[in-house]
Parts: structure tokens; sequence; C-alpha cells
């Protein structure tokens, strides 16, 4: 204590000053800051959580609401039922192949089906074969407006070879493999 003593009152309230300052800066840093950093990170956490949540929180339909939602799905699910076929519906879709080469000027000589892939519980693939003769122009515009058609129609594969006709022409015959899509027919049903 006697070396206090021997400094200037002034020196020593200098250095008691500096000493509070230090102390009041280390508890800023050290204790202080951190908090208010931690209290930063949970507001945001927590603002993040409530917009989060916001988002979470269904939405209240009306009767009126739910019914016209129920009636938009029913339009789609009737739009897509006419688009591909059913077991019921093969005919149709014959007639629409067989009538469309026709009526672009090709001849159809064999028009079956190929089996059926299931896909999944929901719908499978039906398969087709045809073969067909045609000179070039009518092979082009049949396929193009095979896309036209009201079903979903899909080509496979396709192997073309010239043959000379009873006349001496040469036309294509073509093999096609064709593919459309059905609902599967629930068992028991």
């Amino acid at each position: 204590m006697r070396f206090l003593e021997k400094v200037p009152l002034r020196y020593r309230i200098i250095v008691e000053v500096l000493l509070i300052v230090i102390l009041v800066a280390l508890f800023y840093y050290l204790m202080y800051q951190p908090r208010v950093e931690k209290i930063t990170r949970l507001k945001q956490q927590y603002d993040s959580l409530s917009l989060k949540v916001s988002r979470l929180k269904p939405i209240a339909l009306s009767y009126d609401q739910f019914k016209r939602e129920v009636e938009l799905l029913d339009k789609q699910f009737n739009m897509v039922l006419e688009v591909l076929p059913n077991e019921r519906s093969y005919n149709e879709l014959y007639d629409q192949i067989v009538g469309l080469a026709e009526n672009n000027g090709v001849k159809v000589l064999l028009f079956q089906p190929a089996g059926q892939n299931r896909i999944d519980n929901f719908h499978s693939s039906v398969n087709f074969k045809m073969n067909i003769e045609a000179r070039y122009v009518e092979l082009i515009s049949f396929l193009y407006r095979i896309n036209y058609l009201d079903k979903i129609i899909n080509l496979r594969n396709m192997q073309i070879k010239g043959i000379k006709t009873k006349e001496g022409d040469i036309v294509l015959n073509i093999n096609l493999g064709l593919n459309s899509y059905m609902f599967n027919v629930p068992k028991g049903n």
C-alpha cells in the first residue's frame, strides 16, 4: 500500500479510470456482445419458424369453394378418361386409327393388340401391331395426323421396306409398333 501512496493522486485516478474502462470493455466484449448476438439469432430463428408455421396453416374452404374444387378435379379426371382408352374402347381406337389410315390413302393389312404392360396400379400400356402399305407422302400424312386423334397414341418402332405391287409400282410396306394407355380395371368389377 505504501507504493500507492507514493504515486500522485492524479495518476492513481487515471489508472483507476483506465481499469474501470478496461473492465467495462471486457464485460461488453465477453458477456454483453455474445448475449446480444445470441438474442438476435434467436429472433431470426423465431421469425423463420413463425413464417414456416404460418405457411403450414390449413386453408379453410367453405362448402361452396370445396364443391368447386371437387367439380374441377372431376372435370380434369373426365378429360383424362376421354384421352386414355379402357377395355371397352379398343374398337373405338381401332376405328380411329384404321379410319385415319384409310382416309390418308394407306392400306391397312393388319391391326392387332400386342399385349399390355402394367405400369402401376393405376394404368397400363397397351401395345398394338400394325402392318400397312403406302407411298411415302401418304405414310408421312398418316403419321402426322396420329397426333390429332382423341386418344394418346405413341409410335414405338417402325420397319420400312420397299415392295413391288402387281402393277410394278414400288410402295412401302411398314410394320408399326404402337402403344396407348388405359386405366386398370379393379379386380372384382
